[in-house]
């Protein structure tokens, strides 16, 4: 053991956050690690070139000084047996294989959550939805510190040759997904393959895209193996609160084979059609712009459309118009425009609601 770190030619750092920071029931107010042990890996790092962090902890921290070392081993709280764990992987007995099950930001406020928690008044607001971890850095295009899914390991792999079994399915039957893995390097080791799924085009907000599998695989120096997924409709669907159901949304997916969120492989497009089509349910609080397709509203939709003055030719957006108007709002409006003679009752509006809402659409 030296004291000087310029005298060592390796320097290793064991960090970790402390009781007060990293206990149960209570929340953290920041991500850094302790002021005091951020200082000491910035001082070893200016005074030897390989320098080594072990964190220890129970949730993602800040690393400023990641561009300064060598490598960072993650061990999180591994029990009585870490220390000999982590003794194994610096001296390259074994060869660490693990992967980030969460994101690790880069500072707090990239958070999804950071404007909303803690709340006030003793209540917080999950407005995040879902748009929770690698799903929000993704669709924000927020670089994170290190994404979902990451993990680095003492040899390579390559991923080539991926097929799906159809290129057009019905949300009834199942899609095999298969891809072969192959290690490059010199140490055996294992590899978690990911597959997600991107809805192309929605007609609801996603996610860009979502895991929907995962397998770990052990590979030999040059072995190679085939992994395979199968999908069947939950992979694809959403859930609709308007049929209070699943719903897969007839139209093209992509799908992504990769080694985190953020180092994706290969891909592979497929079309899913919705077998049956969906029974649509409407409420005196849906908009005119959801019912702009039925034909059952079609006439009532003209007539308001007439007390729009031309809509399109004032410049207004039609569809924007449409969107700001619910169907309750019709009974006032109608009284309006025949200057308070004959309107829109309530229990026409209820009838025409009933009759879209045993239209169906695919």
């Amino acid at each position: 053991i030296v004291q000087n770190p310029a005298e060592a030619d390796v320097c290793v750092v064991f960090t970790g956050l402390s009781d007060k920071d990293d206990s149960e029931g209570k929340d953290r107010t920041h991500l850094r690690l302790p002021d005091e042990q951020n200082a000491l890996i910035e001082k070893a790092a200016g005074e030897n070139s390989n320098v080594i962090v072990v964190v220890m902890n129970g949730s993602a921290v800040e690393m400023p000084w990641l561009d300064k070392v060598s490598g960072v081993i993650e061990t999180y709280l591994g029990g009585q047996g870490m220390g000999s764990a982590i003794a194994k992987i610096l001296f390259g007995d074994i060869n660490p294989s693990g992967k980030l099950a969460e994101t690790f930001p880069v500072k707090l406020n990239d958070t999804p959550c950071y404007l909303n928690f803690p709340g006030e008044k003793e209540q917080v607001e999950y407005r995040e939805g879902l748009f929770v971890g690698y799903r929000y850095y993704d669709s924000a295009d927020v670089n994170p510190l290190f994404p979902f899914g990451y993990g680095l390991s003492y040899t390579e792999f390559d991923y080539s040759d991926l097929t799906l079994d159809k290129a057009e399915m019905s949300d009834l039957d199942t899609l095999t997904v298969k891809v072969s893995v192959k290690n490059t390097g010199e140490r055996a080791g294992k590899e978690i393959v990911q597959l997600y799924v991107r809805d192309i085009c929605s007609v609801v907000i996603r996610p860009r895209k979502e895991l929907k599998g995962f397998e770990k695989i052990y590979l030999l120096p040059g072995e190679q193996k085939t992994v395979t997924f199968t999908l069947d409709k939950r992979a694809f669907a959403f859930y609709d609160t308007a049929i209070s159901d699943w719903r897969v949304e007839s139209g093209a997916f992509k799908i992504l084979i990769g080694s985190s969120s953020a180092d994706l492989r290969a891909s592979a497009a497929v079309c899913v059609n919705a077998a049956a089509p969906v029974k649509k349910r409407y409420t005196l609080d849906s908009t005119l712009y959801d019912i702009k397709d039925e034909p059952a509203a079609a006439a009532l939709l003209q007539m308001m459309a007439g007390g729009t003055n031309g809509g399109t030719a004032l410049g207004m957006d039609m569809d924007a118009v449409l969107s700001s108007v619910k169907i309750r709002s019709l009974v006032p409006m109608s009284l309006m425009q025949s200057g308070g003679k004959e309107g829109i009752g309530l229990e026409q509006l209820n009838g025409l609601i009933n009759a879209m809402s045993q239209s169906t659409s695919g």
